[in-house]
């Protein structure tokens, strides 16, 4: 029962990144604090949320999946003015994958043998 809310909760993630990264003013939505560290908050998330989705799959792919995520919303971005493409954007984005991954691969490493099924 834990891996499909693990996979509910991720989509569920996505869909409210893609509703706040393709809305015309987001700021309306969630106030605006640091741009770049949000993105890379908001990554870092993602990173940890698809290694409990998906742990068995390799961590290049999920990094892959998370970071084609990230360019899509930034395209999609261009042509919603008033927002726009920002390679800054997505280097935050990359950072916060990295850092959410790793944190998760220490997170196994650390693990009490009680919580080993819910990382592996």
């Amino acid at each position: 029962m834990w891996r499909p809310l693990c996979h509910i909760q991720f989509w569920i993630m996505l869909a409210i990144y893609t509703v706040l990264g393709l809305s015309s003013n987001p700021g309306s939505m969630v106030p605006v604090f640091n741009d770049l560290l949000m993105h890379f908050c908001g990554y870092l998330v993602a990173g940890v949320s698809i290694s409990f989705a998906w742990p068995t799959t390799p961590y290049w792919k999920r990094a892959v999946f998370l970071l084609g995520y990230s360019i899509a919303i930034e395209i999609g971005q261009h042509f919603l003015p008033p927002r726009t493409f920002s390679v800054l954007d997505i280097l935050a984005n990359f950072s916060g994958i990295v850092a959410g991954l790793v944190l998760f691969m220490l997170l196994k490493r650390i693990a009490p043998v009680w919580a080993k099924p819910f990382v592996r």
